[in-house]
């Protein structure tokens, strides 16, 4: 009878699969408040109006409102009450422009208090972004 010097090994490696699944997890971690850019809001849209491009964070406020209501700046939530508190920082920085970013569906009210605080915070003139109708711009 002829022996084989070998045993049968049917077990995984179950180490390299760890290892992957850990750099992946890292990865992920790092990635995703990065991917998080923005909230995501529909405008009204319109075919009248100037069309606005390049909006810089750092020149200008941009207030954004999400469907629920959630204000946020530059991707970054906000409670409604600090608001005016932010607005008067970002005034007194050198920011002169405010724009509000809404979306469709957001209630009046939201929107009528976001226009409120930045007034008391010293934007008397407040920019409400929409999108435009128009494909051909």
């Amino acid at each position: 009878m002829i022996r084989t010097r070998y045993k049968q090994f049917s077990s995984i490696n179950v180490t390299n699969l760890v290892d992957v699944t850990l750099v992946l997890l890292v990865i992920f971690m790092l990635a995703a408040p990065v991917m998080q850019r923005s909230t995501e809001i529909t405008p009204p849209a319109t075919d009248q109006g100037a069309l606005v491009s390049n909006l810089d964070p750092g020149e200008v406020l941009m207030v954004e409102i999400d469907a629920y209501g959630n204000l946020s700046i530059s991707g970054s939530q906000v409670f409604p009450e600090d608001l005016a508190g932010i607005a008067e920082a970002a005034f007194a920085s050198g920011r002169q422009e405010a724009f509000v970013r809404a979306d469709r569906d957001v209630r009046y009210e939201v929107v009528t208090d976001a226009l409120t605080e930045l007034g008391r915070g010293g934007y008397l003139s407040v920019g409400l972004v929409q999108e435009s109708k128009n494909t051909d711009v």
